[in-house]
């Protein structure tokens, strides 16, 4: 009788109807669409942006005249407008370029390129202001240094003890070498006002490997930006004309604003983007660095006329960073829609604080969206991951970027309830978007039916 009763005890187990997880309910992504934006931005026929966060909002810089220079106010990097930051100087006739602006001892300073009226060369320039707007004025009235050549695409930074240095390129229109020219990176210290150059110019970075050789005989290492990260210096550069469709950027580390710098493996960090029969995204170059928050974003152009590159090119933004082991990366250039600055929006990516056990997990909230393939070693690898937080954190939006070129799908359990989710990759930067009611997130789950691998995971939620 016994054995009866567990046999019928059994055969119901097996035919009771398995337990559900309560379905996620989602809302229209639509909803969200003002966290989003789009390259390129609403600034064209310009080239070399610099963004400066001015506290009040943030002044854009560009190549964008015969003389002067326009700058752009924006206090959320969506509406700009336009004023006069640089009528001119007067020893330059023409060739304003790269207009670069830092704050230095309660001014603001502005580098910048133009064509020596009396020489006929291109010469490096300086100008201050009260004010990040300016008006710009020039103290010396004449450039800043002279090396006997052309010198263009000046910046500044400092070593560990606040020691100013100036890193600009000499031009290839006065640097012949054999049956070609190049440009070369140079680094210089300077006295602490800033108005001259102390010692001997160091020669940083020239055109090397198959990449940077994509000109010919003609090369190019320009545009230079210096950020400083973990005691070491990150001198990224643009290799390749400006004109061409591969003009890109590519990075050089070093322990010393002076060097020697290597260059990092990985590089171009930003790539033209095409497919078989079409370019998407031609000559992304020239780019600058800022923050907003915690967030390091870089800006960049790339020409307006994909079919036709020339001088007329446009704003783009994207976000950047370094890898625990050193490695930089720039997540761009996107083509999908991208959440703007966080904090500018009162959002907060909540992954920060995830405890998981497996130890790829920072894999999945490192920064780097993996839109290169050059990213592959920081794309998570694996079927599911999975993660809980101790606090639980207020969310109502979870982005899940696949790795580059990879479409993925798969379900994911927030709390428990289950959605599915899918991202084809079509363009650049695409991620899996699931917005729903706010909800205190305790744990997170993620299943891959299709694909191997995940890029990041984003959980966004307001701050409090």
């Amino acid at each position: 009788m016994l054995k009866l009763l567990l046999i019928i005890m059994m055969v119901s187990l097996l035919v009771l109807p398995s337990v559900q997880a309560e379905e996620l309910v989602l809302r229209d992504p639509s909803e969200a669409e003002e966290r989003f934006w789009n390259n390129p931005r609403d600034i064209k026929d310009i080239g070399d942006p610099f963004v400066l966060n001015a506290g009040d909002g943030y002044q854009i810089y560009a190549t964008g005249g015969p003389i002067g220079f326009f700058t752009w106010h924006s206090e959320d990097l969506l509406k700009f407008e336009r004023t006069k930051a640089l009528k001119k100087v007067s020893w330059a006739a023409s060739d304003y370029w790269a207009p670069e602006v830092f704050e230095w001892n309660g001014q603001y300073v502005m580098l910048f390129t133009a064509r020596e009226r009396a020489s006929g060369s291109l010469r490096t320039g300086i100008a201050f202001s009260e004010k990040a707007e300016g008006p710009f004025t020039d103290p010396l009235d004449a450039p800043l240094m002279d090396y006997g050549y052309a010198t263009i695409d000046a910046t500044l930074t400092t070593d560990a003890d606040g020691v100013p240095y100036l890193i600009y390129v000499r031009d290839i229109s006065e640097n012949r070498i054999g049956n070609g020219g190049e440009s070369h990176i140079y680094g210089v210290r300077l006295a602490d006002d800033l108005l001259s150059t102390v010692g001997e110019p160091v020669l940083l970075l020239t055109p090397e490997g198959e990449w940077e050789s994509r000109s010919g005989r003609e090369r190019w290492n320009e545009g230079p930006a210096v950020v400083r990260e973990g005691g070491k210096w990150y001198l990224f550069y643009s290799a390749n004309g400006y004109f061409m469709k591969e003009y890109s950027v590519c990075v050089a580390v070093a322990d010393h604003p002076l060097g020697p710098y290597t260059k990092q493996a990985t590089n171009p960090l930003l790539a033209p983007v095409e497919t078989e029969s079409e370019v998407l995204v031609s000559g992304p170059g020239h780019n600058a660095f800022f923050n907003v928050g915690k967030e390091l974003f870089t800006a960049y152009h790339t020409h307006t006329y994909v079919q036709a590159p020339s001088g007329n090119r446009q704003l783009c933004i994207d976000r950047a960073g370094f890898h625990a082991d050193g490695t930089a990366y720039i997540n761009g250039p996107t083509l999908a829609p991208q959440l703007r600055p966080l904090e500018t929006q009162m959002l907060v990516n909540h992954m920060q604080n995830a405890v998981c056990a497996d130890e790829q997990a920072e894999l999945l909230w490192d920064g780097d969206i993996c839109v290169a393939k050059t990213s592959a070693p920081y794309v998570f690898r694996g079927k599911e991951a999975e993660m809980t937080w101790e606090t639980p954190a207020l969310s109502d939006m979870l982005l899940i970027y696949p790795p580059a070129g990879e479409a993925i799908a798969g379900k994911v359990f927030i709390n428990g309830m289950e959605a599915a989710f899918a991202c084809d990759a079509s363009l650049k930067g695409d991620a899996a978007v699931l917005f729903f009611r706010p909800l205190e997130v305790s744990s997170l789950k993620v299943m891959l039916t299709d694909g191997d691998g995940i890029g990041e995971i984003m959980l966004i939620g307001e701050t409090e």
